[in-house]
């Protein structure tokens, strides 16, 4: 899976949601494997800005780029942007998909 690019308070950032992301999240958190399958439901604030700065952080990973910012930082960025939550959550939606029958027959050709 590779980065997807987000353009925040005037910058690129590259997010990705994998493994690397999701083990971040959890470690910056607390939450369990169980824990993420219900996020949407009952999601904290803290946990939703870790959660956009977890795919901040794996974008910048896998692009091999230095990545300097904290969670405070991600708020700040949040502060700047009011869309910035949504266009980095859409992308942790994308990813965490279910592809359908067609999309898995397609990629099998």
């Amino acid at each position: 899976m590779k980065s997807k690019p987000v353009f925040i308070a005037g910058q690129d950032y590259p997010v990705k949601y994998g493994f690397a992301a999701l083990r971040a999240f959890s470690d910056a958190t607390g939450t369990t494997l169980g824990d993420l399958s219900s996020l949407g439901d009952n999601m904290t604030i803290t946990q939703a800005i870790a959660l956009v700065w977890a795919g901040l952080k794996d974008g910048a990973r896998v692009m091999k780029q230095d990545f300097v910012l904290s969670i405070d930082d991600v708020a700040d960025l949040m502060d700047e942007d009011e869309e910035a939550m949504a266009k980095v959550l859409e992308v942790f939606s994308e990813s965490m998909a279910k592809p359908t029958k067609n999309k898995a027959k397609k990629k099998a050709k």
